[in-house]
């Protein structure tokens, strides 16, 4: 008898249980949910010290109602610390240069903190610099983003067309 009272006191407080899950809280729009698919990120480290970090957002498949002329993408960069404020430092006058399968980008337009775009890419932090990177239309199927410096190194993020 004191088992069925148990058993069915424990029916009773599981069958209240709502039927959503904590997941659900978390729904994105389908923009966001491609944009973090589309996300990639990977470091050049040099004698186990981070010189720079590259994160990058293929913004083709992302919107591509928006950005379909060129390969577009959303690049945030995080430099390494040194006597230049974060905020002076910028791809190209540091000598790190940004190529798409081998190919110089035909637009690098940094992006500001109240600029719409930034919103597209899944990071928000102020250590990051900011691009609106723009390259001419690629035939080949698979594209490599790569970041070098000739001191430090290269990363290359893959994405397919």
């Amino acid at each position: 008898m004191r088992f069925s009272w148990i058993a069915i006191s424990a029916l009773l407080a599981f069958s209240g249980c709502a039927q959503k899950g904590t997941f659900d809280l978390f729904k994105m729009d389908e923009t966001h949910e491609r944009a973090v698919e589309q996300l990639r990120t990977d470091a050049i480290v040099l004698s186990l010290e981070t010189k720079a970090i590259i994160s990058s957002l293929y913004l083709n498949h992302t919107d591509p109602a928006t950005y379909h002329e060129g390969e577009n993408f959303i690049v945030a960069v995080y430099f390494e610390k040194d006597d230049k404020s974060y905020k002076s430092r910028d791809l190209e006058s540091d000598g790190y240069k940004l190529t798409l399968n081998g190919k110089k980008a035909t637009l690098i337009e940094p992006l500001g903190e109240k600029d719409p775009r930034r919103s597209l890419i899944p990071i928000q932090n102020n250590w990051n610099r900011f691009y609106f990177v723009q390259f001419n239309s690629e035939l080949n199927s698979s594209l490599a983003l790569q970041l070098e410096k000739n001191q430090t190194g290269s990363v290359v993020l893959n994405y397919q067309k």
